[in-house]
């Protein structure tokens, strides 16, 4: 089984090939299209006997600093889940009263294909792009590229 470093390797590889990208202090590769942005990370899953699982998780914020309210809870709750590929999730804010959506979706790593890495990114980042300008009319908050 391949470890978290050359799984890693490998999504950059298959990622510098597909789009154009940058990478953090952390390992996690970014790149943006239109207003939305996406973060690819890859992290240790469930250690097995053999070796390393890895996962890669696939995330692309939509909207940020937005107020929690029973309405937007439902409609992630809801709508939010019903995506083929990925789900909405609401995430920690610097604000008690405001969190942040984000488009999320994990693929197991050991044996991950090229098609499904880059097809999962661009299928995950064009929907944000859509949802962010959706649900920022329906919740307010801010865009990736408004901050």
């Amino acid at each position: 089984m391949p470890t978290v470093e050359q799984v890693r390797n490998k999504v950059l590889r298959m990622m510098a090939k597909a789009f154009k990208i940058t990478t953090t202090d952390d390992e996690t590769i970014l790149l943006w299209h239109e207003s939305a942005a996406c973060s690819v990370k890859v992290e240790e899953f469930d250690p097995d006997e053999d070796g390393q699982n890895t996962v890669v998780k696939v995330s692309a914020p939509i909207l940020w600093n937005v107020k929690r309210t029973p309405v937007l809870y439902e409609w992630v709750a809801t709508s939010g889940q019903a995506y083929m590929f990925g789900r909405v999730a609401c995430n920690i804010s610097s604000q008690a009263s405001e969190t942040n959506l984000e488009f999320e979706y994990n693929l197991l790593g050991d044996n991950l294909d090229e098609s499904e890495l880059i097809t999962t990114v661009t299928l995950l980042l064009g929907t944000a792009n859509d949802l962010d300008d959706e649900l920022q009319k329906k919740f307010g908050g801010k865009k990736t590229s408004d901050l």
